[in-house]
């Protein structure tokens, strides 16, 4: 991978905005923690801001250059401008992000990488866009830094990481399981959970809002929409009930419902939006990272399961 650009591309002479963007794998050693490393630029043109969305998702660390360039709108939140170095925590709602020209680039982490490399409790930072540094300290400066003076974001990222990794105490096992089983189809209901866990209900919503964010219904509820959504948006308006119900819907009206809920608008308007960025990054995370959304990303299944044949 190159370095970051850091600074705002220059000026076009065109009415549209130009987009471009990448993904990379983390070293093996992470792959059950980060979801993968992503890379957006966007020259606005004469066009003066952009807009686009992105999916509900896990946790993301984000640097942004020049500062101050994007905002976002989360929910009924608004996080304008999204800090220079930022933490993104687990999202129930997909952002509507708007700005001018700039550059982004990030790592994805999963929910045993929020536990080993963030550490803190996530249902504090669900749907939320917070300064990076209160929560790593210094490090948050010393990586914008080095991105700003061009260093290999990807190697940066992979180094930084690891030593993070190496300091922090083993992920318990429950969470590994649990971050199977709500991406898991053939399971529907909290009940499901507690069996497969072995935990009663209480103990599994406080473990899924520590290191997931969300309580482990609305973490169902956001895997079924997603598995739903990514489908439709490839397959276009003839095939929402059919997608919907493979998804797991018993009915569209309920699927309808969830589009209020995830995305804060009728599935109608949101397919009629333009967002090139957004199905542009769903093309090339399937081709490099392997799932069209960080929602529906898995870690490798012997990293899932080690912690638990232990």
């Amino acid at each position: 991978m190159k370095g970051i650009e850091a600074k705002a591309p220059a000026p076009a002479q065109r009415s549209e905005p130009s987009r471009a963007l990448d993904f990379w794998t983390p070293a093996p050693a992470l792959a059950p923690y980060v979801s993968g490393y992503h890379f957006y630029s966007i020259d606005v043109g004469d066009a003066g801001t952009f807009s686009d969305i992105f999916f509900p998702a896990w946790a993301n660390i984000r640097f942004t250059f020049p500062s101050g360039a994007w905002r976002i709108k989360l929910g009924n939140r608004s996080f304008d401008p999204v800090p220079a170095a930022a933490l993104f925590g687990p999202t129930s709602h997909a952002g509507y992000a708007a700005g001018r020209s700039g550059s982004l680039v990030g790592a994805g982490l999963t929910p045993l990488g929020w536990t080993r490399l963030i550490g803190v409790d996530a249902s504090h930072y669900a749907d939320r866009v917070v300064p990076l540094e209160p929560v790593v300290g210094d490090e948050a400066r010393m990586i914008g830094e080095a991105l700003e003076a061009g260093e290999t974001a990807d190697a940066l990222f992979d180094a930084w990481l690891l030593t993070r990794l190496a300091a922090s105490e083993p992920e318990p096992p429950e969470v590994a399981t649990l971050f199977a089983l709500i991406n898991d189809p053939a399971i529907d209901t909290v009940a499901e959970l507690c069996e497969r866990l072995d935990l009663p209900q209480r103990a599994l919503v406080r473990l899924a809002k520590c290191h997931f964010g969300f309580g482990p219904k609305r973490l169902l509820r956001r895997a079924r929409f997603m598995r739903a959504l990514t489908r439709l948006t490839k397959e276009g308006k003839g095939r929402w009930a059919e997608e919907a119900e493979q998804a797991g819907y018993f009915d569209q009206s309920h699927f309808v419902r969830d589009c209020r809920l995830f995305l804060g608008r009728p599935l109608g308007e949101f397919v009629a939006l333009p967002k090139p960025l957004m199905e542009l990054s769903m093309r090339q995370r399937s081709r490099v990272l392997g799932a069209p959304a960080q929602a529906l990303h898995l870690p490798p299944v012997p990293a899932l399961h080690k912690s638990t044949t232990n």
